[in-house]
């Protein structure tokens, strides 16, 4: 088991963009364009602001705490609206999103992967729950209650990078997000 990523110890940056701040708790290797090819990050949605640009990115948003918001990606396509926490939701990167907050400031929990290298999957899991080994990248971030790992207690938005086969305790009733982040094949790739 790898150490616990503790959210308190995160450092903190700005949006690409500018218009907010993060605080990434892992990345992939970072690609021509500046970005990562994989991206797992606590965002602070703290008045209406347009989105990063991620063209060529799949990205998947879950709120972890605050009222709601809505992204709104322009004319013609259907707004992302947003009311109901630990509930990932996935959209295109490239798409230039707007969000909207009406009722208040928002933390969320990102993944992102640059299509055709990488894609990745944000699950929720009780600690009742067995998870078996996996290829690739996976993190396991506390959205609700306590946990144990190995000896290791997790608080709530703590994580952990995991591939192994694990069995948490739970101190408290615990709900986690499951991000993982896996290669894709591509021609010449065994």
């Amino acid at each position: 088991m790898s150490a616990a990523i503790r959210f308190a110890e995160l450092p903190q940056s700005c949006w690409p963009n500018g218009a907010g701040r993060k605080a990434d708790l892992a990345a992939g290797p970072i690609g021509e364009d500046g970005k990562p090819d994989w991206l797992l990050s606590y965002a602070w949605l703290e008045g209406d602001a347009a989105f990063s640009d991620y063209t060529g990115h799949d990205r998947t948003i879950t709120l972890i705490s605050g009222i709601g918001f809505v992204l709104e990606f322009g004319e013609g396509a259907a707004p992302l609206v947003v009311q109901a926490p630990f509930q990932p939701r996935s959209f295109d990167g490239g798409m230039p999103a707007h969000c909207r907050l009406p009722a208040g400031n928002c933390l969320v929990l990102n993944a992102m992967s640059r299509r055709g290298r990488w894609r990745h999957r944000v699950t929720t899991a009780s600690t009742r729950v067995k998870l078996p080994a996996v290829e690739g990248e996976r993190f396991l971030v506390v959205l609700r209650g306590r946990c144990s790992l190995e000896g290791t207690l997790l608080a709530p938005r703590d994580a952990v990078r995991t591939t192994e086969a694990v069995q948490l305790a739970a101190a408290s009733d615990c709900l986690l997000a499951v991000a993982q982040f896996e290669r894709v094949a591509g021609p010449g790739t065994i």
